[in-house]
């Protein structure tokens, strides 16, 4: 929620809209608690208005009168942001928890406030999963138990791919487990929010080398719907990637069909269900290639005329035909459909001036600006084998029709900079600066908003180099600049280094100005600028053994007060979980939280290692 809609006519309430559905369908479901896998909001700051309209969403549907259904085991001042779990607060009445960890997108970067901090502190999420350690990861699970089922959730909220897979290298995640339960007898399940997808010039994660002790992964930040679990068979875990709920960007991953599902577990068996959303704006996507359709003879014509033509009746005939089939009659769908058509062209004669047809579907799509896109052609497709799953995937490159001669900027704008500052004549450009501290700074200006990255990354490589320099016996000018090319490729050869230097710098730059914001107002300021029923297949997994059952349960009563009861014999229900890319939630119980110590609740021992094939392979570094 909170997207920048300055360009986006008509698209205001998209994202809020469904967000209501989601929330609507968790309550008329009973689930037990929602979970989300990061993005709920575009910023880490948004708008006021967007802000009020979550929290509006939030009190509307997840507060209420309705008893829990399981109980937290585990200690919530080691789980949770806010120190405490909203359906055990006594000031609360929770009837469906929100259990989320953070995307890219609403990252508060390490040190710093962002808007799951507010909801979290308002009591609205249960906000987990928040790493600021740049060395190391130690999860320890939230465990929640209804009737023998035991669940334990871990979260790995939004880290920069290329710092973490260089943790996983290191063996330094880790997973713990409490010692008094059984792994096996336990529903292990993770969230995340990485790339999951190899791209050109972009770090990933590879799906199979999370702990092999995980039985289920919510995988959020991907945008194509793939809510069906996917079986990993290196590793025996399920991954299921639901994708995001509304169109964000107008690629062919977001035209697949928007949905959400109901997990749910007894034991180590599971299910999911899934359930299309009936109010996401319609969205097709479509390439054509020009020199592979026949787009008439009328030599009248200049050839961008006919090609326009061409376009305009697909347009017309094909796409807006099948945009209308994916109306629902829902009363809070949008009707006016996004159109993203690719055009391949082999000949510049073929390109027309897109403003032509915007003018004529300017009141029938939402985006007729940007409706068409042109692209070049490629004039040879030549696979090369490549014998390094960590390497750049040429493979990839030549279907995403790239070009090694290709000077559009396609494939990334920071893999634009590096191929240039790495061709020969552009390597000695760069004295001071280095690549990797530029399209680190770029990312942040891109990703994060932060207008000083660029300022703050030159003043700290200058400062670097004039330490390096006051270690050196240099006493003239050529001394000086010889020293500096010296130091710059010491850099460049350390890449790694380097990279984990930048990110330390944007870290301690970011702390430093919450703390001065504190200090000189006593108060953390924020901005308040404006910036803006249908049932699938169930899918089914199985683990090897069923739990015990237990004895400990839960009864809350309303009132003042909160304890424990003693009547879970009766909770023989699954746990059923509505899992989404953005949010989740946990249920409230009536117990005195305060009398309760850790130790009652398990020790926790570090159990899970990163998964087998994980220490006999890499976590790419491929350079969202």
């Amino acid at each position: 929620m909170g997207r920048n809609i300055i360009f986006e006519r008509a698209q205001e309430q998209d994202s809020i809209k469904t967000f209501e559905e989601i929330l609507k369908h968790a309550k008329d479901n009973n689930v037990d608690f929602i979970l989300l896998g990061g993005d709920l909001f575009h910023d880490t700051k948004p708008s006021q208005g967007t802000l009020l309209k979550a929290v509006e969403l939030l009190r509307k549907y997840c507060l209420g009168s309705r008893e829990p259904t399981f109980e937290l085991l585990s200690d919530p001042e080691e789980n949770f942001q806010y120190k405490t779990a909203n359906f055990e607060d006594p000031n609360l009445n929770v009837s469906i928890p929100v259990f989320s960890i953070h995307g890219n997108h609403d990252d508060p970067s390490s040190g710093t406030i962002g808007s799951l901090d507010l909801l979290s502190t308002t009591g609205l999420v249960n906000y987990f999963g928040k790493w600021t350690d740049l060395t190391q990861v130690t999860m320890s699970p939230v465990i929640l138990k209804k009737g023998s089922t035991h669940i334990c959730l871990y979260g790995i909220s939004y880290i920069n791919d290329q710092r973490l897979s260089r943790l996983f290298r290191s063996y330094m995640v880790k997973v713990l487990f409490p010692s008094h339960l059984d792994i096996e007898q336990c529903f292990n399940m993770m969230v995340l929010h990485q790339n999951r997808v190899k791209r050109p010039n972009c770090p990933y994660i590879p799906e199979d080398r999370l702990p092999s002790c995980l039985n289920f992964i919510l995988w959020g930040h991907e945008h194509e719907c793939r809510i069906n679990p996917e079986i990993i068979a290196e590793t025996g875990y399920h991954i299921c990637q639901p994708g995001s709920s509304v169109a964000t960007s107008l690629c062919e991953a977001e035209s697949v069909p928007k949905r959400i599902g109901i997990l749910s577990v007894n034991g180590n068996d599971f299910k999911v269900e899934q359930i299309y959303l009936q109010t996401v704006r319609p969205f097709v996507f479509d390439n054509i290639v020009l020199r592979d359709v026949d787009i008439g003879e009328d030599y009248s014509k200049v050839m961008a005329d006919r090609v326009m033509d061409y376009v305009d009746d697909y347009i017309e005939e094909t796409m807006i035909t099948k945009a209308s089939k994916q109306l629902t009659g829902h009363p809070d769908q949008p009707t006016q459909p996004l159109i993203r058509l690719r055009v391949f062209y082999s000949s510049n004669e073929e390109i027309f001036n897109t403003v032509r047809l915007a003018q004529k579907y300017c009141d029938e799509v939402a985006n007729p600006m940007d409706m068409i896109i042109f692209r070049k052609a490629p004039e040879k497709n030549i696979k090369r084998k490549c014998t390094d799953p960590f390497e750049d995937d040429d493979e990839t490159n030549d279907l995403l029709a790239y070009d090694d001669n290709d000077k559009d900027w396609r494939k990334s704008v920071q893999g634009g900079i590096l191929k240039y500052f790495e061709s020969k004549e552009n390597q000695d450009k760069l004295t001071v600066l280095s690549v990797t501290g530029l399209n680190k700074a770029l990312s942040r200006f891109v990703e994060k908003n932060d207008s000083d990255a660029f300022k703050d990354i030159i003043h700290h490589q200058m400062s670097k180099t004039v330490e390096y320099l006051q270690t050196k016996p240099v006493d003239t000018p050529e001394k000086i600049k010889k020293e500096i090319k010296v130091f710059q490729k010491e850099r460049r050869d350390r890449e790694e280094e380097e990279a984990l230097d930048a990110d330390l710098m944007f870290e301690s730059t970011q702390r430093k100005f919450e703390t001065v914001d504190i200090e000189k107002n006593n108060a953390i300021v924020l901005s308040d600028d404006d910036a803006e029923h249908n049932h699938d297949d169930e899918a089914t997994g199985k683990g090897n053994k069923t739990r015990k059952a237990s004895t400990r349960g839960a009864v809350r009563g309303r009132g003042g007060g909160r304890g424990r009861g003693k009547n879970a014999e009766r909770m023989k229900n699954p746990l059923d979980i509505t899992i989404t890319s953005p949010t989740s939630s946990s249920p409230k119980t009536a117990r005195n939280v305060s009398s309760r110590k850790v130790g009652a609740r398990g020790n926790i021992q570090q159990f899970c290692q990163p998964s087998t094939s994980l220490r006999h392979g890499n976590i790419s570094e491929d350079t969202d």
